[in-house]
């Protein structure tokens, strides 16, 4: 295989061969490009030697189906003649009975589905409303749309019914939804009563109101219940089970390409009303593509035929969504979970593979480092001289590695004397092990190769914790927009450090470009490596557009292709990756006209504080930064603020409303006890000392303008419950503002 083909299908091996560890961003020159600038696929090419299995030629075979089909639902075809067998969905949780179905019977299902869809008049050009948490019933309603023709328009059903009323409205379903269960049904058609709209309030210009419902799940509703809310409601009310199990499975579905429409998905956001994505089936199958170590053998580093997935994540969420399908692309079975039974899933089905968001990982660290702090003086000893030593020789490995933060790569020497320092550590990080570290592994079930963290950004504390722990955390930087992935570490070259987000996804161009440059007659030009700019991409996985919003879209991306994403990072010199610093629109100016970034001052201190559990900095146009800390009641029993007794009544208080599943009614009562709680707790002088000594040694390195001045405490979390976190994790900074800046103005 010459240089040439390598380069084009992992753009860094021939920069690798030459010993550089910072190769372009830049495409191999003789791809061809669309009129806005895309690369266009080139199959003329043999395989990367990497690329392909020399013992299992199930490997090979759905690698060529990723590179040949042209729709998310024709997977399933190939997937029934290569892997009949082999098991492919397993719920046991979010269903009326369990699922436990092959490839083939998949193949068989979804077929099933597209033709009662299509009975429903869903075909080509056609958008129908799903409105559901994670289940295999999910997968099975999205794919069977898809393979009628139609689109999937998704949200969480544990949005706000105004939100699913506007998404239904705005999607032009026709004239059907795809709901979670009765439970959804009755909460919209109460909420209906209270806004004086008929139904289930759910309507739209195009088809006017809801005419069909199809639930995923029965829940504990009998038909007869069922029947008596269809007849009061005068809506067609059926279950997905029964309606697939008095079809035929369609013989010639519409020939879909990859630049039909495969799905809307609805932004969180954290302001104003979502906006519909458009990503189309190409979308989707770009993301199909990616290698975790494309400088290792397939085989050791990749998804294997039969590994297990264990799918925690809403599924609406194009994060977990588009995993999914990466994972079941190579022959692998999703097995999902639930937050409530996480911990006994990782035991019993011992996955691979998972995709978590920080936020799950900060609780599982937790967790273990409460239980390290019960164990006895000699276990807690043991633990932290064991962490010492993880931490020094994780330090040296990245070093001998070349993998640092800085402006010249790594010299020989320094390899050198890193390398003399690793060699003694190792045997005792390898008795670590044995002792402490192994059972953390354990307790994800002793498999896992690989944990993906996406969604948000994954702290640096949270960070160091895993990898001393031998815990693989390989982070992926995307956006909704993009299908998400535009960039991701390689587990081959693991840059472990806060905000790094590794280097681009294939057929992916990525430009750090001046924030004050805006979009033109000519393309914006990347900024020397190290300088901060704005992250613009141009890919195969940038969306369609956002759905009746032209507007949006053009200011979104570029005359050339170029995607905007909002966020500010730079390339690190001495490796090539990409490193984040936070968001555009997230930029504090204070009245000194100093701009500050506040995620990585956010993170410095998460890093230094025990007690403080979330955090958001604001001041803007004023002297000083504030923080608005969150602070764990655990924590503060274990630090002496606390009786232990009212620590428990506040933790089960606050794990409400941290629950996803908690509305807002239902968070009304636990958040007034914590807000009353946390009066007494801003009277503590003591604790207010020890959390700002913590905040002070986190912002030593940070400049004098970007300390922090004051500070607000509150044991009330930024939780979807009360509208301060958006469902993919991310904290509305906006809404937090409302709610804490006519408190901070009267203080």
């Amino acid at each position: 295989m010459t240089v040439q083909d390598e380069e084009i299908l992992f753009g860094e091996v021939e920069s690798l061969r030459r010993g550089e560890t910072n190769p372009p961003f830049q495409a191999a020159r003789h791809r061809h490009f669309s009129r806005t600038g895309n690369l266009l696929e080139d199959r003329s090419q043999p395989l990367n030697f990497l690329d392909h299995s020399e013992k299992d030629p199930l490997v090979n075979a759905l690698r060529k189906t990723r590179d040949t089909i042209t729709s998310c639902p024709e997977l399933w075809a190939d997937l029934a003649k290569l892997c009949p067998k082999s098991r492919a969905l397993f719920d046991e949780h979010l269903c009326d009975s369990p699922v436990d179905l092959n490839f083939e019977e998949m193949d068989k299902i979804i077929r099933k589905s597209a033709s009662a869809f299509t009975n429903l008049a869903v075909t080509t050009k056609t958008n129908v409303a799903i409105f559901a948490e994670n289940s295999a019933k999910w997968l099975i309603a999205d794919h069977g749309i898809q393979m009628a023709g139609g689109a999937s328009a998704v949200r969480g059903a544990d949005a706000p019914p105004d939100e699913l009323r506007y998404i239904y409205e705005h999607c032009d379903s026709k004239g059907l939804a795809v709901l979670q269960d009765t439970t959804l049904l009755k909460i919209l058609e109460n909420d209906a009563k209270k806004q004086g709209l008929e139904g289930l309030g759910l309507k739209n210009d195009k088809y006017g109101p809801v005419k069909t419902v199809i639930l995923l799940h029965k829940g504990k509703s009998t038909d007869a219940q069922i029947k008596e809310i269809s007849m009061r409601l005068n809506i067609d009310i059926y279950v997905l089970s029964e309606m697939i199990d008095k079809s035929k499975p369609i013989v010639q579905p519409p020939t879909l390409t990859k630049e039909d429409l495969s799905t809307i998905v609805y932004t969180s956001g954290t302001t104003g009303r979502p906006k519909g994505v458009m990503l189309t089936h190409g979308n989707l199958l770009h993301q199909l593509g990616h290698r975790l170590a494309p400088t290792k053998p397939f085989e050791e580093t990749e998804p294997l035929p039969g590994h297990v997935m264990l799918s925690l994540l809403p599924v609406w969420h194009i994060t977990e969504r588009t995993f999914e399908l990466w994972m079941l692309s190579r022959g692998c079975n999703v097995v999902y979970s639930t937050i409530r039974t996480f911990k006994n899933d990782l035991a019993k089905h011992k996955p691979q593979w998972m995709v978590l968001v920080p936020r799950v990982l900060e609780k599982v660290a937790l967790g273990i480092q409460n239980k390290f702090k019960s164990g006895s003086a000699v276990a807690q000893r043991l633990v932290a001289f064991f962490t010492q030593v993880g931490q020094a020789r994780a330090y040296h490995a990245k070093v001998v590695a070349g993998l640092v933060v800085g402006d010249e790569q790594v010299s020989a020497v320094d390899r050198a004397k890193s390398a003399a320092v690793l060699a003694t550590l190792s045997p005792l990080h390898a008795v670590g092990h044995k002792l402490v570290w192994s059972k953390v592994q354990d307790g994800f079930g002793g498999r896992q190769r690989v944990i993906i963290s996406g969604g948000s950004a994954l702290s640096g504390a949270l960070e160091e914790f895993y990898e001393i722990c031998g815990i693989n955390i390989v982070v992926g930087y995307g956006l909704t927009e993009c299908a998400p992935l535009i960039s991701h570490r390689r587990s081959d070259a693991n840059l472990i450090t806060a905000g790094c987000v590794g280097k681009p996804t294939m057929d992916t161009e990525i430009r750090i470009v001046d924030p004050q440059e805006k979009p033109g007659f000519s393309e914006r030009k990347s900024l020397p490596k190290g300088e901060v700019g704005v992250v613009i991409v141009r890919g195969p996985q940038v969306m369609k557009g956002y759905y009746k919003n032209p507007e949006a879209t053009d200011k979104a991306i570029d005359r050339f292709g170029w995607f905007d994403t909002g966020d500010l990072g730079r390339v690190n010199p001495a490796t090539g990756d990409i490193i984040l610093t936070g968001r555009c629109k997230d930029t504090i100016v204070l009245s000194n006209g100093e701009n500050i970034e506040p995620s990585p001052i956010e993170d410095a201190i998460l890093s230094e504080s025990q007690i403080i559990e979330q955090i958001m900095l604001t001041g803007q146009d004023g002297r000083s930064l504030t923080a608005i800390a969150v602070l764990n009641p655990s924590q503060l029993v274990e630090g002496g603020y606390l009786e232990e007794q009212e620590g428990k009544r506040l933790q089960k208080a606050y794990d409400k409303v941290n629950d996803p599943q908690c509305n807002t009614e239902e968070s009304t009562e636990p958040c007034a006890i914590l807000r009353e709680a946390s009066i007494g707790l801003r009277a503590k002088q003591d604790l207010l000392n020890a959390l700002k000594s913590d905040m002070s040694r986190a912002t030593k390195a940070f400049r004098k303008w970007e300390q922090v001045g004051d500070l607000y405490i509150t044991l009330e979390p930024f939780a979807m419950a009360n509208g301060l976190l958006t469902q993919s994790y991310k904290v509305k900074r906006d809404a937090v503002s409302t709610k804490y800046t006519p408190i901070l103005s009267s203080k």
